[in-house]
């Protein structure tokens, strides 16, 4: 007996971690099966008045399609009653209902949350008169532990599909307002080349207006692009230099510089080397550069330098601006936080973070308002 009890115990701690529904049944089933000792199990869950199987052990594939209604058979008694039956002799039970050759002797124990039964759990055995009442109570116990940790599965799968739900009508916030206006600023530019006569300097008015706002709705449709990507996809690493690497990057954001009159320092050794996924790590990498220009409104200086230290390797951007409040330092990273920016997702230092992480790097920032802002990207481990 002592040895059962040790079983039990183990199933409970093992299912009070966070463990799949599939996980969960797997490990039930082994457990109770070296238990009880029996010959087949199967646990069913209610599904309107129909109990459904969907783990088993010993049952044909015919068994467990067996359509069985609250109320009919065995199992469909106990999930009517909620009361477990021990049945010693299946032969002499009216309600037993056949799934497999050979069986004489059942239990079957309802699964019960919060006072509702969600479905049952059965085992049978090729002798009659195996199992005992303190059989039972065992079932019992392990109906229960297994009930509890598929609640709490659903319980959370149920909370992470809300919060991804919350997600979206969070993107959908922190950008359709941002888009309306560059869209407004779209339909002005219109209007102005309607205008008869347009002189050189409209146009060219124009025409920066509508490569402003283009490129703002850009960087924001790839902004929640990039943070539903780094959910799920996989790094395409290559060993990439770094000094062309970074050019590549200060090419696409030379312009954006010039015009918010921010002077660019690039200090880059050429023989450095990384395994990256080069669009990915791009762009994280832009979007700090871009954090740290928005950071200077009235002009200053970016430097992004690079260097070794053993076997690592850092990459450094550091700005003039503004800087950041010690209170504030901890949030920057979290989705949605525009520490006062008019314009943007609030994404980007979280994609930054993401990449950076997945990347197997680290990411520090140093800050103090008045005396601007420093971001260090540390690789451990690069290619010599």
């Amino acid at each position: 007996m002592e040895h059962k009890l040790e079983k039990v115990n183990f199933l409970g701690q093992y299912l009070a971690a966070s463990r799949s529904i599939e996980e969960t049944l797997e490990m039930a089933m082994i457990i109770s099966q070296d238990v009880l000792g029996y010959d087949h199990a199967m646990i069913r869950l209610l599904e309107g008045d129909i109990l459904k199987a969907v783990k088993w052990i010993g049952f044909p594939r015919e068994a467990a399609d067996m359509v069985i209604h609250v109320g009919e058979g065995i199992s469909g008694i106990v999930a009517k009653t909620g009361e477990p039956a021990l049945v010693m002799d299946t032969l002499a039970d009216p309600r037993f209902l056949s799934g497999v050759e050979g069986c004489r002797s059942e239990l079957c124990v309802p699964m019960i949350y919060n006072t509702s039964i969600v479905g049952v759990f059965n085992v049978e055995s090729n002798e009659p008169e195996f199992f005992t009442e303190q059989d039972l109570r065992i079932l019992e116990t392990f109906s229960l532990q297994i009930t509890s940790a598929m609640e709490t599965t659903r319980l959370r799968d149920k909370l992470s599909s809300s919060e991804k739900l919350s997600l979206v009508g969070q993107f959908a916030s922190s950008i359709l307002h941002d888009i309306r206006n560059d869209i407004h600023q779209l339909q002005i530019c219109s209007d102005l080349l309607k205008k008869p006569n347009p002189t050189p300097e409209r146009i060219e008015m124009v025409s920066q207006i509508v490569k402003k706002a283009g490129a703002n709705i850009y960087g924001m449709i790839e902004d929640v692009l990039e943070f539903v990507r780094t959910e799920r996809s996989r790094l395409d690493k290559k060993s990439v230099r770094l000094g062309p690497f970074i050019d590549s990057i200060i090419n696409k954001i030379h312009t954006k510089a010039s015009d918010s009159d921010v002077s660019l320092t690039v200090e880059t050794d050429e023989s450095i080397e990384l395994d990256i996924d080069h669009g990915r790590f791009g762009r994280a990498v832009l979007n700090l550069i871009n954090n740290s220009i928005e950071a200077m409104p009235d002009g200053g200086e970016l430097s992004i330098i690079s260097w070794m230290n053993g076997r690592a390797v850092s990459i450094e951007l550091r700005d003039t601006g503004a800087g950041i409040e010690k209170e504030r330092l901890d949030k920057i990273w979290e989705p949605f936080y525009t520490h006062g920016k008019e314009k943007g997702t609030g994404l980007g230092l979280a994609i930054v973070k993401k990449i950076v992480e997945e990347h197997g790097f680290t990411v520090n920032v140093e800050s103090e308002p008045g005396e601007g802002t420093r971001v260090t990207i540390t690789a451990p481990q690069i290619k010599l």
